[in-house]
């Protein structure tokens, strides 16, 4: 089986900073002011990540996991308003490319995601697209804050669901160097998409499985999917 793994911001969509406004406005309503992120990596970093930085920077301390869970549960709150307040777009080539795979019999379409869950849904179900995806087998931040152990966590509910890691393809598709890596510390085949913050170049000095400008047209990325199927069956 092809267990097909994305990330979704800068992968799947696009939301014009919509979770970053939603986070500054939880903070300053929990914490009593913004913040700037100018100072605070965000692409590919997890909400808990995010969060935690975030209550740094305005509390010049360490948070504990409460008070960034305590955030993250409130920015969860803000999201829709936010992403309904901008315009936001489903990147090309996703709707066709996700049709496609969710008509493979031997192909699993989950996320491996940064987001949490409730964040995730609410992203995908505002874009209209969280149908194609398999939520309860899929990773999200929960707990973590490095995406490789998201990973992980991902590897785990795919062998207690369908069996030991060797008899499938896993692939991670995402659009930073963290997609990546965390991608590769699970065997994955991994997919490098440029619709984010990173060029291709940057990209595939990470030395990806693929690395694309744009998400090919449905009918190429199926089938590089399926040769790599081919080969594992041949």
């Amino acid at each position: 089986m092809n267990l097909i793994y994305w990330d979704i911001d800068g992968t799947l969509i696009k939301t014009s900073r919509a979770g970053l406004y939603a986070i500054s406005e939880a903070a300053e309503a929990l914490w009593g002011q913004a913040v700037n992120f100018d100072s605070i990596p965000t692409a590919g970093m997890t909400d808990n990540f995010i969060c935690r930085e975030v209550i740094k920077a305005i509390a010049d301390r360490e948070p504990s996991n409460e008070e960034v869970a305590e955030l993250c549960r409130y920015y969860e709150t803000l999201l829709l308003e936010h992403l309904r307040s901008r315009v936001g777009i489903v990147l090309p080539s996703v709707r066709e490319t996700l049709a496609a795979l969710k008509e493979c019999d031997d192909c699993r379409l989950l996320l491996l995601t940064g987001n949490s869950r409730k964040g995730a849904e609410i992203k995908l179900e505002h874009f209209g697209i969280a149908h194609y995806f398999d939520f309860s087998r899929s990773a999200f931040a929960a707990e973590h804050y490095r995406r490789a152990d998201i990973a992980r966590s991902a590897l785990t509910v795919a062998e207690s669901s369908w069996g030991r890691q060797e008899q499938h393809n896993f692939f991670v598709i995402g659009d930073t160097p963290n997609d990546i890596d965390c991608g590769k510390s699970i065997g994955a085949y991994t997919v490098g998409i440029a619709t984010g913050a990173y060029t291709t170049a940057q990209l595939e000095d990470c030395q990806p499985w693929w690395a694309v400008d744009v998400l090919p047209a449905a009918a190429e990325f199926v089938d590089k999917i399926k040769a790599i199927a081919a080969k594992s069956n041949s």
